[in-house]
């Protein structure tokens, strides 16, 4: 997986093209991006896995739901207090984060289940 693809990542679980541009270089940015891109390096290193060993999608499924916790729970409380120092009221900003969280993890398994259905690698 590339670059681009990580990038492509941070921005659909961080929803991090709604946040106006000033909003990314101040109001804990830095701590956010850092907290992303751990939870998606995870992430990426959990699908690669699946890929490399052609896990069966279901089990990979099952298992990719339990890992990376402690990345997600530093991510998910980076991204509230990211969007509300944005702007968004508390219950907004956690339904946010939750909800891209819950797309993230099903667009990565997505990934790893069409590479062992198809043997196409994502891009």
């Amino acid at each position: 997986m590339s670059k681009i693809y990580g990038v492509i990542a941070i921005v659909v679980l961080c929803g991090l093209s709604a946040v106006p541009a000033q909003g990314r270089d101040q109001n804990g940015a830095a701590a956010f991006a850092a907290a992303a891109d751990g939870f998606t390096s995870c992430l990426t290193a959990t699908v690669r896995m699946g890929m490399t060993t052609k896990m069966d999608p279901a089990k990979f499924k099952e298992g990719f739901a339990k890992s990376c916790k402690a990345e997600e729970e530093h991510f998910r409380g980076e991204a509230i207090k990211f969007a509300m120092a944005n702007g968004r009221a508390e219950a907004a900003a956690i339904a946010e984060v939750d909800g891209n969280i819950a797309n993230g993890r099903r667009i990565f398994a997505a990934d790893q289940e069409k590479y062992v259905t198809s043997g196409v690698v994502p891009r």
